[in-house]
Parts: C-alpha cells; sequence; structure tokens
C-alpha cells in the first residue's frame, strides 16, 4: 500500500489515490478539504532524496520558475488546467492542479475508426489554438498526444494536460547530479518528432504531434503502422484515407520529418485551416488499403469504474509529462544540412500544375472559398455555360466584394468563347494569402478598367490566375506552362524574389515578357530582356532604411537578422551593408540567420544586445516570418527594429501587437492614405475598401503589359514595346517606365506600427511616416 494514501498535504489536500510514479515523483488524486464538497484535483509530488544542499537548491529554484510558468498559462487560457497550488513541505515539494472531468481523445480515436474531415478539422482548430498561446508564451508542450487532450463534458472543448515541471525538474537535477539514467524522455513514441527525440524540441515539435493525431484520425491506424518514406522519412498515409487534397496537403506540412519544413506557428497553420473551412472540395481520395484494426487492452477491472476519472486527469505516469520554456535553454544545431522550405508540398510535374495550379474560372484557386454562388459559377465555366456562370459570380460578387478571384473569373465569363487577349498572374496562394490576394485586386481592377473601356483595342483581356504555393519548382513549371500556351502575352508575378528568379529563367529561354510586381531582389537586374519589374529594387528599400536609422533615431551599430536561404533577403541584407559602408559611419555588430536549424531567438536577441546593437534590421522573407516575429516579441521594444516589405502584413500586426509598435517598414509606394488618388478612389468603389501598395503596383504592372499589347499583340512584340527607352504606361501614380535592365525608378515610403486609436490599444495599423 502506499505510503502516500490518507496523508494531509499543506494542510488541505487528502491523498486518496495513487495513479503512477517514476523518476524521483508520483502523481495522486486528492480531495481539498477546505472546499465545500472537498472536490478532487491533482496532486503531484516532487521528492529528491539527497545530502547535497545546491541539489535542493536548485530543485527549489527550477520548482518555483516551472510553478510560475504553468500558473500563468493555466489562469490566462480556460484550455489548460488551473495551478490551484504549489508549496513545498519537509523539503518535498508538490503541485496541485485543476481535475478535468471527461474522457481523452483516445476514448474517440479507437484502432480502425475512421473520423470524417469534419471531425479532424474541429480537433486540429481547438488545439491549435491552445498551442498558439503556449508557443507564444515560449513554452512547447512536448506530449502532445491523444491521452494529453481531454473533452472536457460541460462544453466538449479540448483541454490540454500534462504540462510536465515535475518531468522536466526531474531531467535537468538528473543531469547536473550526473544521475542521467533517472531521466526519461519527454516524449511518446510515435508523437514525437525526430528533432525532440533528440533532445532539441521545437516549437514545431508540438505541430508534428498534432498532425499525426490527425493522421490516426483520418486512417484509423496506429502511429507506429504508418509506412515511412526510407528516403526521405515522410509519412506516407493518404493511400489509407477519404480526404480533400487542401487538408491532406496541410497536415502534410504539420508532419515534415525536417522541422524547418513544416509550419513554424500554430497561427499559421490555423489560417490555412480558416482557408478551407466549408470549402467545397475536390474528390477525396479513396482509400487502397483497408486500415488494420487493433482492440486495446482493456482495463482491470476492478478500475474500470474510474476510467473517465483516470483517464480525465490524464496522468497516468509521470513519464508522460512534457514540457520546455523555450527561452531557458538554446536549441543546438541538429541538421548541418537542412534548408527552409515554405509549407507547402512536394511539387508536381508540369502537366499536373497546369490541371491544379492554374485556371481561367473553372477551378477555385483561392483557398477559404465558401460561397455556393461561387462554386456554381465555377463549375458552370468549367462545362462552357458562360451565360450561367456569369449569373452566379455576379451573385457571389455582390456576397463578397472584396473577392479579387470571382471578379477575375466573372469578367472572363463575359467574354466566354469571344477572341481575347490573354495574360497570366502567378501568386503564392498557399503560402501568403493576403499578400496574394492583394496583388490579384490590382490586377483585376486593371482587367475590369480595360473590359469596361472596350478592351485592349477593340478586343476584351482575359487573365489567368496560377497559384505557385512560393515553390520555386512549382513556379518554374506554371512558367513553362504558359509558355507552351502562345496565347498567353504576358505574365504578372511572381509573388517573391525568390520564385520571380527561378521562373524568370525559364521565362526568359521561353521569351514570354514577365512583369514582377513585388519582386525586389538586385539579382533580377540582369536577368535577360524579357524579365521586367515595378518594384524599386532592394538598393532603394536599404538606403531609405539605413538613411532612417542614420539621420531620424541617429543610430549607428545594427544587428541584422536575415536568411540564407533566400534571394531577397540575401539582397535586401547585402544593400544595408552596402549602404552604411557607403554612407555615414556606421557598424554591423553581429548577424543572424533566421533560417539556420540552430537559429534561437532569445539567444540571438540578446546576443545583439551584449554586443552594443543599437538597432535591429529584418531581412526576413515569409518563409521565415514567425521566427522574425519571435524576434520582435522577445526584443519587447528594447531596439528599435527597421525591416523590409515582406513584413508588411496582417499576421505583423496580430502576432507582433504591442511588442512591434514602433517598428519602422520600407514599402515601395506612397499610395498609402493618399485617398485623394483616382485609382484609390475606383479601388474604394471596387473592393468596398482601401488597398495598399501591393495592389497598387499589381495594377502597375498589369497596365504596362496592357500598353504592350495595344501596340503589339505578339510575344516579342510586347517586350519590345516595354523595352524601349521612351516607354511609358499609365499606373496608380503616374507614369511607368523602366530602365535599360528592365528595373523602376521608384518611391519608397517609409510605415511605422501604431496603435490603430487610444481607445483601440490592442488594434494596430501601418501608418505612413511624414
Amino acid at each position: 500500500m502506499n505510503a502516500m494514501l490518507g496523508r494531509l498535504l499543506g494542510a488541505r489536500y487528502k491523498v486518496i489515490q495513487a495513479l503512477g510514479s517514476g523518476g524521483f515523483g508520483q502523481t495522486f488524486i486528492a480531495e481539498d478539504m477546505q472546499r465545500p464538497g472537498n472536490p478532487p484535483c491533482v496532486l503531484k509530488h516532487l521528492n529528491f532524496a539527497t545530502q547535497h544542499p545546491h541539489v535542493l537548491q536548485q530543485v527549489r529554484r527550477l520548482f518555483y520558475a516551472e510553478a510560475e510558468t504553468l500558473e500563468k498559462l493555466g489562469r490566462h487560457h480556460d484550455q489548460i488546467p488551473q495551478l490551484l497550488a504549489y508549496f513545498e513541505e519537509a523539503e518535498e515539494f508538490y503541485l496541485v492542479q485543476e481535475f478535468i472531468p471527461g474522457n481523452p481523445l483516445s476514448v474517440e480515436l479507437p484502432w480502425g475508426t475512421k473520423l470524417s474531415e469534419a471531425q479532424v478539422i474541429g480537433i486540429l482548430e481547438d488545439v491549435l489554438g491552445v498551442l498558439a498561446y503556449i508557443h507564444s508564451q515560449g513554452v512547447i508542450h512536448r506530449d502532445i498526444k491523444p491521452d494529453n487532450l481531454i473533452r472536457r463534458q460541460h462544453d466538449g472543448k479540448l483541454v490540454l494536460i500534462d504540462f510536465g515541471a515535475v518531468k522536466t525538474i526531474t531531467n535537468q537535477v538528473a543531469e547536473t547530479i550526473g544521475q542521467t539514467q533517472l531521466s526519461v524522455p519527454i516524449y511518446t513514441s510515435g508523437y514525437g518528432a525526430s528533432e525532440q527525440c533528440l533532445g532539441k524540441p521545437q516549437f514545431s515539435s508540438d505541430i508534428y504531434a498534432l498532425g499525426v493525431i490527425a493522421v490516426q484520425a483520418l486512417t484509423g491506424m496506429r502511429p507506429s503502422q504508418f509506412p515511412v518514406d526510407p528516403e526521405s522519412g515522410e509519412i506516407v498515409w493518404r493511400d489509407q484515407a477519404r480526404v480533400s487534397v487542401q487538408l491532406a496537403t496541410i497536415i502534410d506540412n504539420m508532419v515534415r520529418y525536417h522541422f524547418n519544413q513544416r509550419y513554424q506557428s500554430a497561427t499559421a497553420v490555423l489560417q490555412a485551416l480558416q482557408h478551407i473551412t466549408d470549402l467545397p472540395r475536390a474528390d477525396p481520395v479513396e482509400p487502397m488499403i483497408p486500415a488494420i484494426a487493433t482492440p486495446e487492452n482493456p482495463l482491470d477491472r476492478q478500475f474500470r469504474h474510474l476510467r473517465p476519472v483516470l483517464l480525465g486527469l490524464g496522468v497516468a505516469t509521470i513519464a508522460s509529462f512534457g514540457m520546455a520554456v523555450l527561452l531557458r535553454k538554446p536549441l543546438p544545431q541538429l541538421f548541418s544540412d537542412v534548408t527552409v522550405e515554405t509549407s507547402t508540398p512536394t511539387p508536381s510535374p508540369a502537366i499536373a500544375i497546369a490541371t491544379d495550379y492554374i485556371s481561367w474560372g473553372e477551378k477555385l484557386l483561392t483557398p477559404g472559398t465558401s460561397q455556393p454562388a461561387k462554386q456554381k459559377g465555377v463549375d458552370a465555366f468549367a462545362i462552357k455555360a458562360y451565360p450561367q456562370a456569369v449569373k452566379a459570380l455576379e451573385v457571389a460578387r455582390q456576397a463578397e466584394r472584396s473577392d479579387p478571384e470571382t471578379l477575375i473569373y466573372l469578367n472572363n465569363a463575359r467574354i466566354g468563347a469571344m477572341p481575347a487577349h490573354a495574360i497570366a498572374v502567378a501568386v503564392p496562394l498557399g503560402d501568403t494569402l493576403n499578400s496574394s490576394l492583394e496583388i490579384l485586386r490590382g490586377v483585376a481592377q486593371a482587367q475590369t478598367q480595360v473590359n469596361q473601356g472596350g478592351g485592349i483595342n477593340g478586343v476584351p483581356l482575359k487573365v489567368a490566375i496560377a497559384n505557385d504555393n512560393n515553390q520555386s519548382e512549382t513556379a518554374q513549371a506554371i512558367a513553362t506552362d504558359l509558355i507552351n500556351h502562345p496565347h498567353v502575352l504576358g505574365v504578372v508575378g511572381h509573388g517573391t524574389s525568390d520564385t520571380t528568379l527561378a521562373a524568370g529563367k525559364v521565362y526568359q529561354t521561353g521569351q514570354l515578357a514577365i512583369v514582377a510586381p513585388i519582386s525586389s531582389a538586385v539579382q533580377l537586374s540582369t536577368l535577360g530582356s524579357y524579365i521586367f519589374r515595378v518594384m524599386p529594387s532592394d538598393r532603394f528599400t536599404a538606403r531609405a532604411l539605413c538613411n532612417y536609422m542614420l539621420t531620424r533615431l541617429q543610430k549607428k551599430r545594427v544587428a541584422i537578422f536575415f536568411s540564407s536561404n533566400s534571394s531577397y533577403s540575401e539582397s535586401l541584407s547585402s544593400e544595408f551593408k552596402n549602404a552604411l559602408f557607403y554612407g555615414a559611419p556606421g557598424k554591423v555588430v553581429a548577424e543572424f540567420d533566421l533560417a539556420g536549424p540552430d537559429f534561437n531567438a532569445y539567444e540571438s536577441v540578446e546576443k545583439a544586445i551584449q554586443q552594443k546593437a543599437e538597432v535591429i534590421m529584418l531581412a526576413a522573407p515569409s518563409q521565415v516570418s514567425d521566427r522574425a516575429l519571435q524576434v520582435v516579441q522577445i526584443n519587447r521594444r528594447r531596439l528599435p527594429v527597421l525591416a523590409g516589405d515582406s513584413i508588411y502584413t496582417k499576421k505583423t500586426l496580430q502576432v507582433g501587437g504591442e511588442a512591434a509598435v514602433g517598428m519602422v517598414v520600407a514599402v515601395p509606394s506612397n499610395v498609402l492614405g493618399n485617398t485623394r488618388l483616382p485609382f484609390q478612389q475606383q479601388a474604394q468603389k471596387l473592393w468596398g475598401h482601401e488597398i495598399d501598395w501591393r495592389t497598387a503596383l499589381a495594377y502597375d504592372s498589369t497596365q504596362t503589359l496592357v500598353a504592350g499589347i495595344q501596340r503589339d499583340p505578339s510575344r516579342r512584340g510586347v517586350r519590345q514595346t516595354l523595352g524601349t527607352p521612351n516607354f511609358t504606361a499609365t499606373g496608380a501614380l503616374g507614369a511607368v517606365s523602366f530602365s535599360s535592365t528592365g528595373d523602376r525608378e521608384g518611391v519608397v515610403q517609409l510605415v511605422q506600427v501604431t496603435p490603430v486609436a487610444k481607445k483601440q490599444p490592442q488594434v494596430y495599423q501601418f501608418k505612413p511616416i511624414n
């Protein structure tokens, strides 16, 4: 019999049931004798039998630090058990936590049973909300599994349990005193990511484990049964599940083998899921092989009546605990050859890209579409029933004015089978949706204006939308397909410097003009005569940021955060250093690679401060935006922050929040806030709200192609027209022209993150700096 049973601890908690033990601790059910009805609670006991005062002192320090973290988490989030008390008694330590009535998620996932896609999305969204919160607090759970997710009885929400304070302390102390045999892994086999199994957990380790749960729910298989690709290490599961391509893609990107290739934040996964909720899906893949059903071992008969209680506690053994405070320990290098990739699937061959990722109106490409009228219009377009498509898309347009995909397809449907000039626009809809929609609005606005004005010399303009998912290989495949369609006379795109550089080589070889709306890498200037851009190069952006730092801030010492896997990032950081070298005296005191497998935001910021940096400069592409925002949050406004245009996103305002206030971002247009511009007024009528610089530059890109087609409607003619020294087109802010290298001289505008108003201190905006 356990000697702890019946003991009264802390003068109020009576131990009534032992749940498990391991290492230096035990877990019990206790009754709170000072509350009416003596409600149950979970009591965790940490005991180090040691004669070493310094070990006891370390245990005490770690215990109170972990307890404070647990208390904060439970106090601020409803789906985390509250820490009711923590105390020391006779040099032994105790945590008392809230008891959660309910059943673990494992009850809903018996082997061989498959959940529906809607059920799985519900689980993911429920848990991701909790992960987003704990990750924002610098905490990694490290033991996400069905038994640690309790379906709460009173509201059906999933509660995340077993934050392993006891286990974390145990392992750290065991290392200190050399008793490593007493330490136990803080993960569960099958749910632990590769880097976590080596003791190097990341935020994305929790995302991986949740993705495994999703695969388990969809396939009805044990994680140990999942086939694994021997070359890539990736889980092979789609042939075992009936699931839409959209959800399967998201899950694939949650369970990538290398942590840098996964979603880097729970918020990013939530955003992706929001885009597919209620989305009319492609036909799901039929499973080829039935899942293997293996019954669970029954509980011992004497404990069967306690099953909901024991599982609701989710603390069968202390060995299942798992939590790490990210800011406390460095994350040593794990994979020296890992490269950061966007959270998208391996590209398909060009023929599949043409089928799946390019549309004139016959398929939906924008995630998040849930309008029946829009789907009806697309279905009609696919069978060339253009009058019906027009009618349905007009209804969809009235329901959602701000959707540019609907307007482009509506314009195309109105043309129907009539002769038309054609261009394409390529954007990363699956990677940076909001930025992509901003680009599409500019193209749609120009197309609408042209067609309402009678077309190009009487011929209407059709536009194809292509989704490259911010993948260089996908962008190249799209470029290859567009080149093979001679009726396409030009391309607006792509969405980043990296994809534009990759696809630009294909366009140059195929002699198809491309006008890049938002690509700024200086390397584009030397790519070829068919490559143009309306966005100023990074040279202008870097000079503007450098000048602001030296003159307005009067600071000289800067730490640069960049990505070694991004042409855009290397271009901007290099040009910034050049501006420092050739301008007033300035010094780069430290550089940090956001794409590095061992990157640690906390250590990097602290090191920058130790190196006496006065300013942080972020040259961060979208692929590592989560890490850049970690830098912003950890900096906590101690150092001024400067950033390139890729940081100009709603995500920065939402995730960065108060920590981002004061950050200065360089963007390539002064259209912001200028409501008197005819372009802005037209946009207001068309979309129902103001637009930003990406929309303006996409509009300019489209207008340059229109001007080229107007003079000579052939591929060679468009290129020659745009390359003529005296060429001009009418853009959002005035004339658009190009230098001999295809570049445009442009104005760089600096904007700053500020609260929208004093009455709304938690709502933020990018406000132009006078």
